[in-house]
C-alpha cells in the first residue's frame, strides 16, 4: 500500500505543484484546443520567465516546425558570429548559386545567379519575410549539422533540425530516383523508416541529383504536384519530412535567449531585434494590446500553422509563447491562426494583471 502511495504522489506532484495561475491558464488553453475537435492538434508551451511558471500541453512531443526552424538557424549563426569564427561577419558577402534557390516564400530566389548579398541582408530576409533561399544560404554557410550540435549541447532531446528548405521540398515532391512516382503518404511512410544517418544520406543524394535543377522547373514540379495531389497527401508528407522540435524545447531555447544565457548582451539584442522584424501579425501579436513588442517567427506548410516567440510585458519581463499546430483540416488554417492568437492573449492577460 505504501509503495502505491509513493507512486501516486510522484504522478500527481506536477499537478499539486502548479500555482493557481498556472492551473487556470492550463485549463483555459486546454479548453480552447478542445473546441477545435478533430480539426487540428496543438502543442503548447508558455513560460513566464520572471517566475518560471510554465504551462505545457503536449509540450514534450516533437512537432513539424515549418519556417519556425529559422529561429534555430538565426541563433546558431549568432553563436558563431559571437565566437569570432574566422572570416565570418554580418558584412561578409555570399554569392547566390542555382543550387541555393528554393521555391516558396521569399524574393531572393528571383535574383540572377551570381548575385552578391551580405549575410546581414540574408538574416533580415529570413526572419522578416521568411525567405527560403536566404535561409538556405545561411544554413549552408554555418553548416547544416551545426544546429543539432547546438541543441545537443543544450540538452534538447526532442528536436532535430538539419534540413534546408530546398532539401525538404525536393523530397516532398519526389524529385529523386528513390522517391519518384510515390504519393505523399508513401514518401512519408518511407521517411519514417529511416534513421537519422539514413535521412542525412537521402538528403545528400537528392541535392546532388538536382544540382542542375532550374528555378522554373522546380516551381513547375510544385505546381504539378499541387494540381494532382490530395490535401491529405500534402499534409502527410509536409508534416513528416520536416525539421522537428517540441514546444517545451523551443520555449526553453527562447527563454535562454531572452535571459542572456545563450548569447552575450550584444548578440542577444541583435537576435531579438531580428525576431522583432517578423512581418506576419495574425498569430501571437494579433489580439495583444497595440504597441506590444513580440519577438517571434511564424511557420506554415500544408496542415501546419505555427508561431513561437517572446512577448515583452509592460514591466520588461519576458513571456514565452510557443504554439505548434499540425494536422490542420482543409480550410481551417485561419482557425489555427486564431487559436494561436487566443492562446497568446490568454497568456498575456494572465501575467499582466
Amino acid at each position: 500500500m505504501k509503495r502505491w502511495l509513493v507512486i501516486l504522489l510522484v504522478v500527481l506532484q506536477p499537478c499539486l505543484a502548479q500555482t493557481p495561475r498556472e492551473k487556470k491558464l492550463s485549463n483555459d488553453v486546454r479548453y480552447l484546443i478542445s473546441q477545435e475537435g478533430q480539426r487540428m492538434k496543438a502543442g503548447v508551451a508558455i513560460v513566464h520567465l520572471a517566475t518560471s511558471e510554465k504551462v505545457s500541453v503536449d509540450g514534450s512531443r516533437p512537432y513539424p516546425l515549418a519556417s519556425v526552424f529559422k529561429v534555430h538557424v538565426l541563433l546558431e549563426l549568432a553563436r558563431q558570429l559571437q565566437a569570432g569564427r574566422a572570416g565570418f561577419s554580418l558584412e561578409q558577402v555570399v554569392i547566390l548559386k542555382e543550387t541555393d534557390r528554393c521555391i516558396g516564400s521569399g524574393t531572393l530566389q528571383n535574383q540572377p545567379g551570381g548575385t552578391k548579398v551580405k549575410i546581414q541582408r540574408c538574416v533580415e530576409l529570413m526572419e522578416s519575410i521568411s525567405d527560403n533561399t536566404a535561409t538556405d544560404l545561411l544554413f549552408n554557410r554555418i553548416g547544416t549539422d551545426s544546429v543539432n550540435k547546438m541543441l545537443a549541447e543544450l540538452g534538447y532531446e526532442s528536436s532535430n533540425v538539419f534540413m534546408t528548405n530546398r532539401a525538404a521540398y525536393l523530397i516532398a515532391l519526389g524529385m529523386g530516383q528513390e522517391w519518384r512516382g510515390m504519393s505523399g503518404r508513401e514518401i512519408a511512410a518511407r521517411w519514417r523508416k529511416l534513421d537519422h544517418s539514413q535521412r542525412l544520406a537521402a538528403v545528400g543524394r537528392i541535392l546532388k541529383e538536382n544540382q542542375g535543377l532550374t528555378l522554373s522547373r522546380f516551381q513547375a514540379a510544385e505546381n504539378a504536384s499541387a494540381a494532382r495531389a490530395a490535401y491529405a497527401d500534402d499534409v502527410a508528407v509536409a508534416t513528416v519530412v520536416d525539421n522537428l522540435a517540441s514546444p517545451d524545447d523551443l520555449a526553453d531555447l527562447l527563454g535562454r535567449l531572452y535571459k542572456n544565457e545563450l548569447l552575450d548582451k550584444r548578440w542577444t539584442e541583435y537576435a531579438l531585434g531580428i525576431l522583432a522584424q517578423c512581418k506576419y501579425k495574425t498569430r501571437i501579436p494579433r489580439l495583444l494590446p497595440q504597441g506590444t513588442t513580440v519577438y517571434h517567427k511564424t511557420g506554415t506548410i500544408a496542415g501546419v500553422v505555427n508561431d513561437a516567440g517572446i512577448i515583452r510585458l509592460e514591466d520588461g519581463t519576458g513571456l514565452v509563447v510557443v504554439v505548434l499546430v499540425k494536422d490542420v483540416a482543409r480550410g481551417c488554417s485561419d482557425r489555427a491562426s486564431t487559436l494561436i492568437a487566443q492562446i497568446a492573449e490568454l497568456a498575456y492577460n494572465a501575467y499582466s494583471e
